[in-house]
């Protein structure tokens, strides 16, 4: 028999109610056709409460009202969190990833999770074992799948167990690193941090109607975050479309045009003319900025977008190592000089 940590508190018991609860909902639901899915989770109580009733459950059930997590509470410790779909499906989002309203001492917490729609069915499940994925809304949420197999939970994926996790106090960071591993050539995660010192609109407006000085300074950020839009590569533009999203609150159907658009032009570099790419244009005219720029810059940004664990001295002359390792071939100065030319 599994006993939880807290003395007296069995768990075979509690899944015992779990599964009268479903059996009780089914038969609810199933003689009232016109419930609302709304009002599921306090039908979840009350068949609860009422299956409880001379078991060791009676009398310590409670829901914790709105916004807390979990949705019910059984004997402080175990909790029920109430999930519910008008389709056909066993998944639906899930709660944020920080859990900064968990109810104090409710260490073991099962979804209820109602499926209205292809006719009515209610499964339940340890929430750490159905949740396979981590997704955005206004801030990171998991995701919930009632069909999950076992071993395919984010946080197997993660290799760390769900209570470490949420314990840990850098959930977020922990989270962020998981993905970042796998981002691929031009993706960047946008999500903005709990609790981080900025206001976000919820509007997303066109470049075109940022500020001169707001354009100005996306301009001389993405030169200096993303050395790699001097290169060929066809995703070059990619990470400085994700950043203009996040930190802007903007974005370009011609993000290109605003750093190349014009082809091919004349510039003077060691007293040799030549023609570059636009970009390389721009870099002259923004030079000086970007030598400002470059040291007022967060370091830790810095470090997460060049893909470096350590930030050198002289932050300068490691972001012209950058574009001077990813401009191509055949350019025909260093990119180093173009820059240099420009001050």
């Amino acid at each position: 028999m599994i006993y939880a940590k807290k003395k007296n508190v069995k768990e075979e018991e509690f899944i015992v109610l779990l599964e009268e609860t479903k059996k009780s909902l089914i038969k609810f639901v199933a003689k009232r056709k016109d419930i609302s899915p709304t009002y599921f989770e306090t039908v979840v109580f009350e068949q609860m409460v009422k299956v409880a009733k001379g078991g060791p459950f009676d009398g310590t059930i409670y829901q914790t009202g709105t916004n807390a997590f979990p949705d019910i509470v059984a004997k402080k410790y175990f909790g029920v969190e109430v999930k519910m779909t008008t389709s056909d499906h066993w998944t639906s989002t899930g709660n944020s990833v920080l859990e900064s309203s968990r109810v104090e001492d409710v260490e073991r917490i099962y979804i209820m999770f109602g499926k209205f729609g292809g006719g009515f069915d209610v499964k339940y499940r340890l929430y750490q074992e159905c949740l396979p994925e981590i997704s955005v809304t206004h801030y990171p949420r998991y995701r919930i799948n009632m069909n999950l197999s076992q071993g395919q939970s984010i946080f197997d994926k993660m290799g760390v167990d769900y209570d470490t996790l949420r314990k840990n106090g850098n959930t977020i960071n922990t989270v962020k690193e998981y993905y970042r591993a796998r981002l691929k050539e031009g993706e960047e995660l946008w999500w903005i941090d709990p609790g981080q010192d900025k206001d976000v609109s919820p509007i997303i407006k066109s470049h075109k109607n940022l500020s001169d000085k707001e354009k100005e300074n996306f301009i001389v950020e993405a030169m200096i975050y993303f050395p790699e839009m001097f290169s060929n590569s066809g995703a070059k533009f990619e990470r400085a479309a994700a950043y203009l999203i996040t930190e802007y609150n903007a974005v370009s159907a011609n993000l290109r045009d605003i750093f190349t658009a014009g082809g091919q032009v004349e510039i003077k570099v060691k007293r040799k003319k030549e023609q570059v790419s636009r970009i390389y244009h721009n870099m002259v005219i923004h030079s000086k900025a970007i030598k400002k720029t470059i040291n007022t810059l967060d370091e830790e940004k810095l470090k997460h977008y060049w893909r470096i664990e350590r930030l050198g001295k002289n932050r300068l002359l490691a972001w012209k190592k950058m574009i001077d390792e990813k401009s191509p071939d055949d350019l025909p100065f260093i990119a180093s000089d173009i820059f240099n030319s420009g001050l």
